[in-house]
Formats: C-alpha cells, sequence, structure tokens
C-alpha cells in the first residue's frame, strides 16, 4: 500500500489557493447602482451558479487518487467562475459580494494553512469545509439578488 505524498498534497493546495488569490484582485467597472442592479440580476444568478457548481467540481476533485492535473483543472475552474461571477456582479449586492470574497480569503488561507506533512485526504476535509463556506456565501448572493 503506497502513502500518499505529503509534498503531493501541498503542491496542489498551493496551487488551488494561487488560482483562487489571482481571482481576488479582479475590479469591476463601476456603474450607477440602480443600472448595474436591474442589468445584472440574470448575469449574476448564472455565474453564481456556475461558480457554485465549480466549487462542488473541486471538492469532488479532492479524493484519493486525483491526479495534479485533475485538481489544477478543477481549480482553474474555480478561479474562471471565480472572476466571472465578479465581474457579472458589478455593483449589484455589494454586501453580498464582499461576503463572498471574504469566504473565498478564508478558503484560499486554509489553502496555505495546510502543513507540508499533510496527506491529500488530511488536506482534503478541510478544504472540501471552506469550499462549502464559499457555496454558502454564493447562495446568499444568488438569494439577494433573487435568482
Amino acid at each position: 500500500m503506497s502513502r500518499p505524498q505529503p509534498v503531493l498534497a501541498r503542491m496542489m493546495a498551493l496551487g488551488a489557493a494561487i488560482g483562487l488569490l489571482a481571482g481576488c484582485s479582479t475590479t469591476s467597472p463601476s456603474t450607477s447602482p440602480a443600472t448595474s442592479q436591474i442589468k445584472s440580476v440574470s448575469p449574476v444568478c448564472a455565474a453564481s451558479d456556475a461558480f457554485s457548481a465549480s466549487l462542488t467540481n473541486f471538492k469532488d476533485t479532492l479524493k484519493p487518487g486525483a491526479t495534479v492535473e485533475q485538481i489544477q483543472s478543477a481549480r482553474d475552474q474555480v478561479k474562471k467562475a471565480y472572476d466571472d461571477l465578479l465581474n457579472a456582479a458589478g455593483d449589484a449586492a455589494k454586501e453580498r459580494v464582499d461576503a463572498v470574497k471574504s469566504a473565498q480569503q478564508k478558503f484560499a488561507a486554509a489553502v496555505n494553512a495546510v502543513p507540508d506533512t499533510a496527506t491529500l485526504s488530511q488536506a482534503a476535509n478541510s478544504l472540501r469545509d471552506e469550499a462549502a463556506n464559499v457555496q454558502a456565501a454564493v447562495s446568499d448572493l444568488s438569494n439577494d439578488v433573487e435568482c
């Protein structure tokens, strides 16, 4: 029975954090709040659904036997969906968007906190929990913009 490589788990976790942190720097153009709210509801709903689905896919990828390529692909999907959500949201539901950003930052911090000695299984449980917290914030955003 082979033991999971702790270095591999750390590398995959850090890769996920880097991808997600890159999304935090995305800025969206400022428009008037009333116009943004009306035009953004449908795109925000679609983007929040896609982001939540990408987080589910990421959590599902964190399992024994997952390859680096599978986890990197899932991470890339999360990053793209996160960027799309921020762009779609604009100024709509700013407090909820800020809550999503905060939850995502906590997720990234959890990834960074994975010890070098952790196995993929040990890291996965914590990361799944944090990804679920991000999904809860996305759900609140969806409810706020009446998806």
